[in-house]
Protein backbone atom coordinates (compact mmCIF):
# COMPACT_ATOMS: atom_id res chain seq x y z
CA UNK A 1 0.00 0.00 0.00
CA UNK A 2 1.00 3.59 -0.54
CA UNK A 3 0.72 4.39 3.18
CA UNK A 4 2.97 1.45 4.10
CA UNK A 5 5.62 2.62 1.63
CA UNK A 6 5.45 6.16 3.01
CA UNK A 7 5.96 4.86 6.55
CA UNK A 8 8.90 2.71 5.42
CA UNK A 9 10.42 5.68 3.62
CA UNK A 10 10.00 7.87 6.70
CA UNK A 11 11.55 5.16 8.90
CA UNK A 12 14.50 4.79 6.50
CA UNK A 13 14.99 8.56 6.50
CA UNK A 14 15.02 8.68 10.32
CA UNK A 15 17.51 5.81 10.49
CA UNK A 16 19.75 7.52 7.93
CA UNK A 17 19.65 10.75 9.95
CA UNK A 18 20.56 8.85 13.12
CA UNK A 19 23.40 7.03 11.36
CA UNK A 20 24.72 10.34 10.03
CA UNK A 21 24.64 11.88 13.53
CA UNK A 22 26.52 8.87 14.92
CA UNK A 23 29.09 9.08 12.12
CA UNK A 24 29.66 12.79 12.84
CA UNK A 25 30.19 11.94 16.52
CA UNK A 26 32.73 9.24 15.64
CA UNK A 27 34.55 11.57 13.23
CA UNK A 28 34.67 14.29 15.89
CA UNK A 29 36.14 11.82 18.39
CA UNK A 30 38.85 10.94 15.88
CA UNK A 31 39.64 14.56 14.96
CA UNK A 32 37.85 17.58 16.47
CA UNK A 33 37.00 20.01 13.67
CA UNK A 34 38.07 23.22 15.44
CA UNK A 35 41.56 21.89 16.08
CA UNK A 36 42.60 22.23 12.44
CA UNK A 37 41.59 25.86 12.01
CA UNK A 38 42.11 27.13 15.56
CA UNK A 39 45.21 25.29 16.71
CA UNK A 40 45.67 23.55 20.04
CA UNK A 41 45.67 26.60 22.33
CA UNK A 42 42.42 28.03 20.94
CA UNK A 43 40.73 24.62 20.79
CA UNK A 44 41.62 24.06 24.46
CA UNK A 45 40.29 27.51 25.35
CA UNK A 46 36.97 26.19 24.03
CA UNK A 47 37.26 23.08 26.22
CA UNK A 48 37.95 25.37 29.20
CA UNK A 49 34.90 27.53 28.43
CA UNK A 50 32.59 24.51 28.29
CA UNK A 51 34.00 22.82 31.40
CA UNK A 52 31.67 24.29 33.99
CA UNK A 53 34.60 24.80 36.40
CA UNK A 54 37.60 27.15 36.18
CA UNK A 55 40.31 25.81 33.88
CA UNK A 56 43.65 27.62 33.52
CA UNK A 57 45.37 26.72 30.22
CA UNK A 58 49.02 27.44 29.42
CA UNK A 59 50.06 26.25 25.98
CA UNK A 60 53.66 27.17 25.15
CA UNK A 61 54.60 25.51 21.88
CA UNK A 62 57.04 27.27 19.53
CA UNK A 63 55.32 25.67 16.52
CA UNK A 64 52.38 23.41 15.84
CA UNK A 65 53.19 19.77 16.58
CA UNK A 66 52.28 16.97 14.14
CA UNK A 67 48.51 16.51 13.74
CA UNK A 68 48.46 13.16 15.60
CA UNK A 69 50.31 14.71 18.58
CA UNK A 70 48.04 17.76 18.61
CA UNK A 71 44.95 15.55 18.48
CA UNK A 72 46.18 13.29 21.30
CA UNK A 73 47.03 16.34 23.45
CA UNK A 74 43.55 17.74 22.82
CA UNK A 75 41.86 14.53 23.92
CA UNK A 76 44.06 14.12 27.01
CA UNK A 77 43.08 17.60 28.17
CA UNK A 78 39.42 17.24 27.19
CA UNK A 79 38.97 13.91 29.03
CA UNK A 80 40.94 15.03 32.10
CA UNK A 81 38.91 18.25 32.39
CA UNK A 82 35.65 16.35 31.95
CA UNK A 83 36.65 13.84 34.64
CA UNK A 84 37.67 16.61 37.05
CA UNK A 85 34.33 18.37 36.60
CA UNK A 86 32.17 15.22 36.68
CA UNK A 87 33.81 12.92 39.20
CA UNK A 88 36.39 14.75 41.31
CA UNK A 89 34.44 17.75 42.66
CA UNK A 90 37.38 19.89 41.54
CA UNK A 91 37.22 23.68 41.82
CA UNK A 92 40.22 24.35 39.55
CA UNK A 93 41.96 22.51 36.74
CA UNK A 94 45.39 23.59 35.52
CA UNK A 95 46.58 22.60 32.05
CA UNK A 96 50.21 23.02 31.05
CA UNK A 97 51.45 22.08 27.58
CA UNK A 98 55.01 22.69 26.50
CA UNK A 99 57.75 21.40 24.26
CA UNK A 100 60.49 19.52 26.10
CA UNK A 101 63.22 18.35 23.76
CA UNK A 102 61.61 16.34 20.98
CA UNK A 103 58.37 15.81 22.92
CA UNK A 104 55.21 17.67 23.80
CA UNK A 105 54.42 17.27 27.50
CA UNK A 106 50.80 17.64 28.59
CA UNK A 107 50.14 18.01 32.33
CA UNK A 108 46.63 18.35 33.72
CA UNK A 109 46.18 18.77 37.46
CA UNK A 110 43.07 19.35 39.52
CA UNK A 111 42.35 20.05 43.16
CA UNK A 112 39.59 17.45 43.39
CA UNK A 113 39.05 14.37 45.52
CA UNK A 114 41.47 12.07 43.68
CA UNK A 115 40.99 8.36 43.32
CA UNK A 116 41.02 8.37 39.50
CA UNK A 117 42.13 5.05 38.03
CA UNK A 118 44.03 4.87 34.77
CA UNK A 119 42.08 1.69 34.01
CA UNK A 120 38.81 3.63 34.12
CA UNK A 121 36.92 4.02 30.80
CA UNK A 122 38.04 7.31 29.28
CA UNK A 123 41.49 7.28 30.86
CA UNK A 124 42.34 3.81 29.53
CA UNK A 125 41.30 5.01 26.08
CA UNK A 126 43.68 7.95 26.45
CA UNK A 127 46.48 5.64 27.55
CA UNK A 128 45.97 3.58 24.37
CA UNK A 129 45.85 6.70 22.18
CA UNK A 130 49.12 7.99 23.70
CA UNK A 131 50.79 4.55 23.51
CA UNK A 132 49.91 4.37 19.80
CA UNK A 133 52.20 7.39 19.34
CA UNK A 134 54.98 5.73 21.40
CA UNK A 135 54.26 8.18 24.20
CA UNK A 136 53.85 7.69 27.93
CA UNK A 137 50.73 8.29 29.99
CA UNK A 138 50.60 8.49 33.78
CA UNK A 139 47.84 9.12 36.30
CA UNK A 140 48.78 10.11 39.85
CA UNK A 141 45.57 10.39 41.85
CA UNK A 142 45.83 9.46 45.53
CA UNK A 143 42.56 9.33 47.51
CA UNK A 144 41.89 12.85 48.72
CA UNK A 145 43.65 14.33 45.69
CA UNK A 146 45.07 16.10 43.92
CA UNK A 147 45.05 14.36 40.55
CA UNK A 148 47.84 14.83 38.01
CA UNK A 149 47.65 13.37 34.52
CA UNK A 150 50.77 13.53 32.36
CA UNK A 151 51.20 12.55 28.73
CA UNK A 152 54.57 12.74 26.98
CA UNK A 153 54.15 12.69 23.20
CA UNK A 154 57.14 12.26 20.87
CA UNK A 155 57.20 14.66 17.92
CA UNK A 156 59.88 12.91 15.85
Amino acid sequence: SRRGRAELLEQAHEQAQQALAELREVAWRVYPSGLDSLGLGEALAGVAERAGIPVRVTCELPERPPMAVETAAYFVVSEAVTNAAKHAAASLVTVDIRKEGETVVVRVTDDGTGGARSSGGGLSGLARRVAALDGTFAVDSPPGGPTAITAVLPCG
